[in-house]
């Protein structure tokens, strides 16, 4: 559906739901529908990415910063 780049431009191609985890991940990542993507694909993986925490690439690692956790996980804590 979508690509992911990353600041060096190096890309992933994949879904909406995987793309938006992949996003949420980089640092000054950006996202390009592909030419058979439905409309607006692009724009819903980066709203997506937004309001998901990035992902926790070690399995077992303790996700102590706000950093590291998605906005409703922070709320619940009591960390704006």
């Amino acid at each position: 559906m979508v690509t992911v780049l990353d600041a060096y431009n190096a890309g992933a191609d994949g879904c909406e739901h995987h793309a938006a985890r992949l996003l949420a991940s980089l640092v000054s990542g950006s996202v390009y529908s592909l030419p058979h993507a439905p409309a607006r694909a692009a724009i819903r993986v980066f709203l997506a990415a937004d309001g998901i925490p990035p992902y926790a690439w070690c399995v077992n690692a303790p996700r102590t910063e706000p950093s590291q956790r998605s906005h409703a996980e922070n709320h619940h804590r009591g960390v704006s």
